[in-house]
């Protein structure tokens, strides 16, 4: 016979995470503003298709610039310097053939984690 233990277990603690690859209303809005939400979806898709997704995507505003206003992926990988690199370039000569003029609003910032 094994005897049951009397303690209760630990309760659960529940934290609110947002969940990865959520675009926050933020990045719609300022997508709109600067005249690039149609190709969001895209830039979403393809981001997912090089990095394996995103941890979070921002706006950045440098503060010196009116104009200088970007949506940045924030996207780990998990393998070489050169196969990072590589990806980096990939997803920004792709990124030139989603938007045609090219602003540069849409950036990667990766997280590189061997």
């Amino acid at each position: 016979m094994v005897a049951q233990s009397a303690v209760s277990p630990t309760p659960t603690v529940v934290v609110s995470v947002p969940a990865s690859d959520s675009v926050p209303a933020e990045v719609h809005e300022t997508a709109a503003r600067l005249d690039v939400s149609q190709y969001l979806p895209q830039v979403i898709d393809l981001t997912r298709e090089i990095y394996g997704g995103f941890a979070r995507v921002w706006v950045s505003v440098d503060p010196e610039f009116a104009d200088d206003t970007h949506i940045v992926f924030d996207a780990p990988v998990a393998c070489s310097i050169e196969e990072a690199l590589d990806k980096d370039r990939e997803w920004g000569q792709r990124l030139m053939k989603i938007i045609p003029r090219s602003p540069r609003v849409y950036l990667v910032s990766t997280d590189f984690q061997p």
